[in-house]
């Protein structure tokens, strides 16, 4: 299958993006190579859903990523309708998650034996718009010295790749003792079916 040259020039911004990112924030060659590694394997699991006609299931996309990490199942909760998202759609929250859980790996709720991540979705309304809401939400963790003093190219895709490339809205905020990441994205488009 040939990707469409429109589909092509969205992938190539989207590794620019993780590029440049890289660029100006890495420490350490061997931390910037294991993270371009998992962003290229995160775009390119959702590179091929044009293969699935009826599109990528975000359930499964949470579950397989947390299935790369030996993420322990009783730390980790996931509630929301099917619901099956367009390639576009794909790419970015695939991206999103495998950031989220990195950093819940290196600093957050998969790092701390009493920690906790509860991921859930729903469709709401923004206006007469129908949206797709989801959330990423950690605690229980005791925020240590190591977490990263500025945003990371996680909180570039929330704030900045959702907005420009998906016309919808991305936070992440610091709690006490987690993260908190929401998403909303207009459904037209961003998904192709839900229960």
């Amino acid at each position: 299958m040939i990707l469409g040259e429109q589909r092509i020039r969205r992938v190539l911004s989207v590794f620019r993006t993780v590029a440049a990112h890289m660029a100006t924030h890495s420490l350490d060659s061997q931390d910037s190579a294991l993270h371009l590694s998992g962003r290229i394997g995160a775009i390119g699991r959702a590179v091929l859903a044009p293969l699935f006609l009826d599109g990528i299931d975000l359930e499964a996309m949470l579950r397989d990523e947390f299935l790369l990490t030996a993420a322990p199942a009783e730390k980790i909760t996931i509630s929301g309708a099917e619901v099956r998202l367009a390639p576009k759609s794909a790419e970015l929250m695939s991206l999103l998650i495998h950031e989220l859980t990195t950093n819940a790996v290196k600093y957050g709720a998969l790092s701390q034996p009493a920690a906790k991540i509860r991921v859930k979705w729903q469709f709401g309304n923004r206006g007469d718009s129908r949206i797709l809401q989801f959330e990423w939400l950690e605690n229980g963790v005791q925020l240590t010295a190591g977490a990263p003093a500025q945003p990371g190219f996680g909180t570039e895709v929330i704030e900045r790749l959702i907005a420009r490339e998906l016309q919808g809205e991305g936070k992440m905020t610091i709690l006490a003792d987690g993260v908190r990441c929401t998403v909303e994205i207009p459904v037209s488009g961003a998904q192709l079916q839900h229960g």
